[in-house]
């Protein structure tokens, strides 16, 4: 996945999850699971969605 894809994926979910689609949020959560499996030597893309809800230490 190009760097532009990736991030374009990571906008779309902060984006459901801002208007509270969870419905479409979750389908990309599990799209993002789908392509981790399919492609287990690029960096975990649901990792990335999943870091998004972590608060950073300060």
């Amino acid at each position: 996945m190009s760097s532009q894809t990736r991030v374009a994926f990571i906008a779309e979910y902060r984006k459901a999850r801002h208007v509270q689609d969870f419905e479409r949020a979750l389908d990309i959560a599990l799209a993002a699971m789908d392509h981790d499996d399919d492609h287990p030597d690029e960096p975990s893309l649901m990792a990335e969605l999943r870091g998004l809800h972590i608060k950073a230490a300060a």
